[in-house]
């Protein structure tokens, strides 16, 4: 992990596996109300390119269909830009700041998003550079 990540191309990141990774990254406990609805948008892809993450108090669904519920939150990026955030190599703030990641939703839920989505296991692993 200390070099590869340095040296991923765009065309390998895959959104399929970033979002079975974000499901699992979802903290149930730490979100409001009995469902909440989570909506990724990736700008850089045009198959898949609309997720959903339903999340209850006792699982998250992951959709690539609409499932027709109201939104909670809602995540735009290109696929890069969201694995990085997840990864640790990019803050969330960050890339809202640099127009790379746009966030809408209620305040509970964008204003400190790793209090119920964890980052990878990974995120805190220097890179070989920085040793």
């Amino acid at each position: 992990m200390r070099w590869s990540r340095e040296n991923l191309t765009d065309t390998e990141y895959d959104v399929q596996l970033l979002m079975l990774y974000l499901q699992r990254s979802v903290q149930t406990d730490k979100l409001i109300g009995n469902e909440t609805v989570i909506r990724f948008k990736f700008t850089d892809i045009k198959d898949l390119a609309d997720w959903w993450l339903i999340a209850t108090e006792r699982s998250v669904d992951v959709c690539v269909k609409d499932p027709g519920k109201d939104v909670d939150i809602y995540f735009t990026s290109d696929v890069r830009t969201m694995a990085d955030v997840w990864m640790g190599d990019f803050s969330y703030r960050k890339a809202v700041k640099e127009n790379r990641l746009k966030v809408v939703g209620p305040g509970a839920l964008t204003n400190n998003i790793f209090s119920w989505l964890n980052s990878s296991i990974f995120a805190d692993l220097l890179s070989a550079q920085e040793i």
